[in-house]
């Protein structure tokens, strides 16, 4: 039988690996630069820079791969050599990642992820061309019998396309979206690195501005508050405008599409993001509705996903954001297309124990309490004004444990919370890794406890899922069920 031989990859693949270490010292350089600050001997890792050239080189002419018939074998290294044969039933993930460079000269890095438990891919291609990553991920996802080389005219697998976000869904994004205040914040403490004095010069100039044109907008202190209204308004439509163009640069292009082993996801206006999630590896689910989202009638679905490797928690949360806004409708497709048919929404939910809201006052109510008898020593009683926000506590745990439930029907445990901003979260049964039963001393007073839920890499992108304060016996039952179920 003949051989398949090895390939290589892109020729422009040692470009590449230069730009990653040189994308090492970019910061210490532009502080050095710009600034005059820093030590200067952060410029003494450049002098590594003129032998990282010939070793990028040297790893594009020793790096091989051969696709066989069920499998890749990737080998590489230059004295210690490493050699990968990974069957294409462990591979749990194909990734290609496009940023601006890789588009305009057509080229796409391939990350594999398999299983393994390591703290990276284990398999790392960088780069191929476009058109070859493309045939490989056809390839690893269908499973498919290349003989000697890529065919990069095979026709892609049937896809059922579940969401894709026009510009129109991205500016609401942006607008209900808070990233641009998150931005911003990494912005300034960027600025502080580069120059310590520049946030507060520009929190000054801001000032004199408003003192300069204080005669404008009027006398006395209605003045100074119309000018505070007006930097807050340009600061929150200033955060907007940022998070709009987050959205669009982040989201564009947004496709949801689904076979009958996998969600694949494509995004991105400048760096391009193509990866997939298989079904079995879907965890949980967590929706939610914010203020805004409400206003927009919009949700944002998101899924735990069971990594093999232990990758970073922003990035599970920024890939598997199954829907960053849709609508009821584009909720209920995307559930429906991978859980079996009835189990979402929840027809009924189940109320929590009576006394649930004084679970949730007492803790804030107590360390109101706490702050306030701190602040009536230091200043008198005007520390008795964190009291004021007692009142409010009391009337927002009547009205949290009234909106708050739970069910446990058709193969689904399910917990929803929250009156402003709303929060459900759900998984499958047989999904439930382990299950527990706790009490607090206050829980054991009332007669209530809470149950909660692990699945794989629980409490990792989000919190476990806890059933909180349902009765005692109710508690016990739940348990008992999901644990028969784990058993089983």
């Amino acid at each position: 039988m003949e051989a398949i031989p090895e390939q290589r990859l892109h020729p422009l693949s040692w470009l590449f690996e230069l730009f990653n270490v040189l994308r090492q010292f970019i910061v210490p350089i532009l502080i050095l630069l710009f600034t005059g600050q820093g030590d200067r001997y952060e410029l003494w890792g450049l002098l590594g820079v003129g032998v990282m050239v010939p070793l990028a080189v040297a790893r594009y002419y020793s790096f091989r791969y051969r696709i066989g018939r069920d499998r890749i074998v990737i080998r590489s290294g230059l004295l210690h050599k490493t050699v990968r044969d990974i069957a294409f039933t462990r591979i749990q993930n194909v990734t290609l990642h496009q940023g601006l460079l890789h588009r305009l000269m057509n080229v796409a890095e391939v990350r594999l992820e398999t299983g393994g438990g390591e703290d990276k891919e284990e398999g790392r291609m960088r780069v191929l061309g476009f058109a070859e990553a493309q045939a490989l991920q056809r390839i690893i996802r269908s499973s498919e019998l290349p003989v000697s080389s890529v065919d990069a005219e095979a026709p892609a697998a049937e896809e059922q396309v579940l969401l894709q976000l026009p510009t129109r869904e991205l500016l609401k994004l942006g607008l209900i979206s808070n990233k641009g205040m998150l931005l911003v914040a990494a912005g300034i403490g960027g600025a502080y690195q580069f120059n310590w004095k520049l946030p507060q010069a520009v929190f000054e100039n801001v000032g004199g501005w408003l003192m300069n044109h204080r005669d404008d907008l009027g006398n006395g202190p209605g003045a100074y508050v119309l000018g505070g209204m007006l930097v807050l308004l340009a600061a929150f439509t200033l955060l907007r405008l940022i998070s709009i163009l987050q959205a669009i640069l982040h989201y564009h292009g947004f496709v949801l599409s689904s076979d009958a082993h996998r969600l694949s996801i494509t995004r991105g206006l400048l760096s391009r993001f193509n990866g997939s999630l298989p079904r079995t590896r879907i965890q949980a689910w967590t929706l939610q509705q914010g203020w805004l989202q409400r206003r927009f009638k919009r949700y944002a679905l998101r899924v735990d996903a069971a990594a093999g490797s232990n990758q970073k928690h922003e990035q599970l949360e920024s890939h598997w954001a199954l829907a960053p806004i849709a609508d009821d409708a584009g909720i209920a497709q995307i559930i429906g297309a991978v859980l079996p048919a009835g189990s979402w929404p929840v027809a009924e939910w189940l109320p929590l124990h009576p006394n649930a809201w004084k679970r949730r006052f007492k803790v804030p109510a107590f360390f109101l309490l706490s702050v306030s008898a701190v602040c009536v020593f230091w200043v008198g009683y005007y520390g008795l004004l964190p009291l004021l926000g007692i009142p409010w506590l009391y009337v927002q745990s009547k009205i949290w444990a009234r909106h708050a439930g739970y069910a446990h029907a058709n193969g689904l445990i399910a917990v929803r919370e929250g009156w402003i901003g709303k929060h459900w979260r759900f998984a499958q049964t047989r999904k439930v890794q382990a299950v527990y039963l706790k009490q607090s001393p206050f829980d054991r007073r009332y007669g209530m406890a809470t149950v909660f839920c692990d699945t794989v890499n629980a409490g990792m992108s989000e919190p476990t899922l806890a059933v909180r304060y349902l009765p005692f016996d109710e508690a016990v039952r739940l348990h008992d069920e999901l644990a028969a179920a784990i058993a089983q």
